[in-house]
């Protein structure tokens, strides 16, 4: 192909990609403010819970642990490197699924206990994992 016609189509695809690239970048900031509101609304949620019922119980303080574990990755998408470290998701798989057990505690099977606390100890390792390498 000669160079002109090389530039001919190099020019459209390049403005085509700056406009994919905005679409894109839009789309992804309204995900991260409905991650964020919702996040926010699950706070005033379990704090309102807790306050009508007058308990804080660990699944609670779990589960608010876990929302403002959201608003912080949210926070680091939007304002920091504009990337998630992969820590954060496992860490918070990790306390959902602890979460998830203290829960279903009376309603779980003793091998569906025996998996999630496998899939615990996997997430755990893979974290270790992680921290060692650096990522």
């Amino acid at each position: 192909m000669s160079d002109q016609k090389q530039d001919d189509v190099s020019v459209p695809l390049a403005r085509a990609a700056v406009h994919v690239n905005r679409i894109v970048t839009y789309g992804q900031a309204a995900a991260l403010v409905t991650i964020a509101l919702a996040a926010v609304t699950g706070i005033f949620t379990v704090i309102w819970g807790m306050v009508s019922t007058r308990t804080a119980q660990l699944p609670d303080l779990l589960l608010l642990f876990l929302f403002i574990s959201i608003i912080a990755m949210v926070k680091g998408c939007a304002l920091g490197t504009r990337e998630a470290p992969i820590r954060t998701p496992v860490t918070l798989a990790i306390v959902a699924t602890c979460r998830s057990i203290m829960v279903e505690v009376d309603q779980m099977s003793p091998t569906l206990t025996l998996f999630a606390a496998l899939a615990i100890l996997v997430l755990v390792c893979a974290l270790w994992v992680l921290n060692r390498l650096k990522l």
